[in-house]
């Protein structure tokens, strides 16, 4: 059985401003200070160098033990990417979807699915996850307020 955790928020910008924003790693050390992120790995699209195959990680200070892989990328509309190298996860998929509303208000749906090897853990780290990011995505949204 899979575990998972869906946040949604509105943005008050236009759904192009919204995702290049949230396409960006550097996007996610002001909305999850502070945890910091890094791209380690460019993607080989020269124009996106945080496209698809790019990889990124996360952690605190010189430690950053977490590895994120952007698996698919298609503008405006979704972001994928998922765990690497990580002995503690069976499976993990994060999902960001972008809607229009109106020409001005963008619907984000974040999903992240995760399965982990120890039992219980799993719906722990989910309820840690949905907080940091209904806390960020609220940081975010009023940072681009049009």
């Amino acid at each position: 059985m899979r575990n998972a955790i869906t946040v949604k928020k509105e943005f008050n910008a236009p759904i192009s401003e919204v995702f290049e924003l949230l396409s960006k790693h550097s996007t996610y050390n002001k909305a999850f200070a502070p945890v910091q992120v890094v791209r380690v790995k460019n993607s080989a699209d020269p124009q996106r160098p945080d496209g698809v195959g790019s990889v990124r990680r996360m952690g605190f200070g010189p430690i950053k033990p977490l590895q994120e892989e952007i698996t698919l990328l298609e503008e405006n509309k979704r972001i994928e990417y998922k765990l690497i190298n990580n002995p503690l996860v069976k499976h993990h998929l994060g999902q960001i979807d972008f809607k229009e509303i109106t020409p001005y208000i963008t619907l984000v749906t974040y999903k992240i699915e995760l399965t982990a090897k120890a039992p219980f853990v799993s719906k722990l780290v989910l309820a840690q996850l949905k907080a940091a990011i209904t806390l960020g995505f609220s940081k975010l949204a009023k940072s681009v307020a049009s």
